[in-house]
């Protein structure tokens, strides 16, 4: 199995006798994304995993070429099939789990490794109308012509449970106008950051970080939500990427 998958295509393989770390990695999110007793905080991925408009894909490990490799041109071709796939929709990356443990912060290494390779290799220039300097609020990462939100889940995460996942390094990937309409100044927007900062107090056992926010408003930076820390006594602040150039 290779490339982008649908729901219904990796629970066929899986029925098929798929490789033990691939079902494993994919059981655990459908587990996370069909539990009813406490249900993920957010609810549009919830939805999308049920009405089959997520897409997935299995990747070597985050630190390896091959691992990176196949997340350059998995996404590119995502970013070409999105848009007839759903309004909300979203890619999620499972990476195959490595041996020693790691610590969030070195799973946020790995990520930020992940992402100045990808920029290293964009197929497209950068984007006219998304700003080229992370220090403004409106600068969010972009590939292959597509700017997207990213959020890291990992096994280092023990008070976070909302970006826990117990196999390894798991992204999800979300092209940015999925959230049209669904801006913090719209009523569908402010309803929906409602209900996922509700399930988020009953889900996580920190509260919500203090630089989760809403992209554009003075002082938000999307890049810091990426590889969210445990504590929220801890910031990571500083852009991650040393020679950024857009």
């Amino acid at each position: 199995m290779s490339g982008l998958q649908t729901r219904s295509q990796i629970e066929s393989a899986i029925d098929d006798g798929l490789v033990e770390w691939k079902t494993r990695r994919y059981g655990a999110f459908h587990e996370t994304m069909t539990d009813k007793e406490l249900p993920f905080p957010c609810h549009f991925a919830v939805d999308a995993h049920q009405d089959g408009d997520l897409r997935y894909m299995f990747a070597p490990a985050a630190s390896t070429e091959a691992g990176k490799e196949t997340v350059a041109d998995g996404l590119a071709d995502y970013f070409d099939e999105a848009p007839a796939i759903a309004d909300i929709t979203a890619l999620a990356i499972f990476f195959e789990p490595q041996d020693e443990t790691r610590s969030v912060a070195e799973y946020r290494d790995d990520v930020w490794d992940l992402l100045a390779y990808l920029h290293r290799h964009d197929p497209e220039p950068w984007p006219e109308d998304v700003p080229s300097d992370p220090a403004d609020t409106g600068w969010e990462f972009c590939y292959a012509g597509e700017s997207m939100f990213v959020v890291a889940r990992a096994p280092a995460y023990e008070r976070r449970h909302s970006r826990h996942t117990p196999h390894g390094l798991e992204l999800t990937v979300q092209p940015r106008w999925v959230f049209d309409g669904l801006e913090g100044d719209t009523e569908t927007g402010q309803r929906a950051r409602r209900i996922i900062r509700e399930r988020l107090a009953d889900y996580d056992d920190v509260p919500r970080h203090p630089d989760i926010g809403d992209y554009g408003d003075p002082g938000v930076h999307e890049w810091e939500q990426y590889v969210l820390p445990d504590s929220n006594d801890e910031r990571f602040d500083e852009f991650p990427i040393a020679d950024w150039t857009a």
